[in-house]
Formats: structure tokens, C-alpha cells, sequence
């Protein structure tokens, strides 16, 4: 990233970060672009349960005055502000911690426990590195956050169901999901 730009995302991340705070959510990511619409200064914003539309709609109103106030954007820009999506990557300590309990795919810059390409779930994140649990390795795995090259969460879909049974209630699955009576999701014992 040329000086320029990263002046003005240093900027704005001064600007906008406390207030944004205030706001209930945390700014994970800005990026400020050339696009084919022109310049556009994207910030991704988080929270615990997830950001609706509402928290995205409110975040770009206070971030919007600041931004006219301030004014460290010396010509025309585009605002936008969204989630960072299910599958964010993850940079800083605060992401890892916002992670713990997830799963994550991340790749080293050296191997470890024989590969540099690891799928695991984040036990503990600290200043210098992080805990991950690997499937096949016996005991949960250490590693520097110097060590991450990249890494991205990672969407956790439930394993198939073994014998034809699923989930704790035992009810044969079904491809297509449940059936319904007829007409449109009209259960034919209960007719009003």
C-alpha cells in the first residue's frame, strides 16, 4: 500500500474508531479503493451475535459526520460500511480473540506438524499467538502470530449422519429436508 493511502486509512481509522465503539461494534478492517465506481473508503464492522442492517445503517451515519468534519479525504469517496462475511480473514489479536471457539483455516510460513495448510478451532488467543485444535494432532497446537501468513474463518457445516439417523432426535434424514402436507407448507392436521 503506497503512503498516500495508507495516510488516509490511518486517518480515518483515528477518526472513526472510538465512535464506531460507541456504537456497540467493532471496526475490523477499512480499505480505501480506486474502483470502477471511483474511490471508495469501505469500512467492516463486527460484533458478537453478528451486524444487522440497522448497526451498518447507524455506523455509516456517525462515521459519515465525522468523515464531513474531519474531512481527511481530499476529494470525492463512497462510504460504505458492512460485515466482514462468514468467511473474514483474520489479522489482528482482537480478530483471534472474536474467534475463540471457531473454526479457522489458516496457512503458515513454515511448516507445522508437517503441513502449512491447517483447519482447526481457536481454543485461546494471546498478545504473541494463538491455541488451535487440529483434527489427527494429539495435543492443541501453539503458533506465533509472526508464523500466520493468512488466515480466514472458516464456515463449520455439520458432519453427515452416520446409519441414516441425524441429530439427537433420531428421525430418519430425508433428502430435501422435511416434507409438508399439502399446498404451501400447509400441515393437513391442523386446518383452520
Amino acid at each position: 500500500m503506497d503512503a498516500a493511502l495508507r495516510g488516509v486509512t490511518d486517518a480515518v481509522r483515528l477518526i472513526a474508531s472510538d465512535a464506531i465503539r460507541e456504537e456497540g461494534v467493532d471496526l475490523v478492517d477499512l480499505e480505501f479503493r480506486r474502483e470502477s465506481v471511483g474511490w471508495v473508503l469501505r469500512l467492516f464492522i463486527d460484533k458478537q451475535g453478528g451486524v444487522s442492517l440497522t448497526d451498518c445503517q447507524r455506523v455509516s451515519q456517525v462515521v459519515g459526520t465525522l468523515m464531513e468534519v474531519e474531512d481527511p479525504i481530499p476529494h470525492h469517496y463512497t462510504l460504505e460500511v458492512s460485515s466482514p462475511g462468514l468467511t473474514r480473514a483474520l489479522a489482528s489479536p482482537e480478530d483471534w480473540s472474536r474467534a475463540e471457539g471457531k473454526l479457522v483455516k489458516l496457512v503458515t510460513r513454515e511448516p507445522i506438524a508437517g503441513t502449512q495448510s491447517l483447519v482447526g478451532r481457536v481454543l485461546g488467543a494471546g498478545a504473541d499467538g494463538i491455541r488451535i485444535e487440529v483434527e489427527g494432532e494429539v495435543a492443541p497446537l501453539e503458533i506465533g502470530y509472526a508464523m500466520i501468513a493468512r488466515a480466514r474463518m472458516e464456515i463449520g457445516w455439520p458432519t453427515p449422519a452416520v446409519g441414516g439417523k441425524q441429530g439427537r432426535g433420531g428421525k430418519s434424514a430425508r433428502p430435501g429436508g422435511p416434507r409438508r402436507g399439502p399446498g404451501k407448507g400447509i400441515n393437513p392436521a391442523r386446518k383452520r
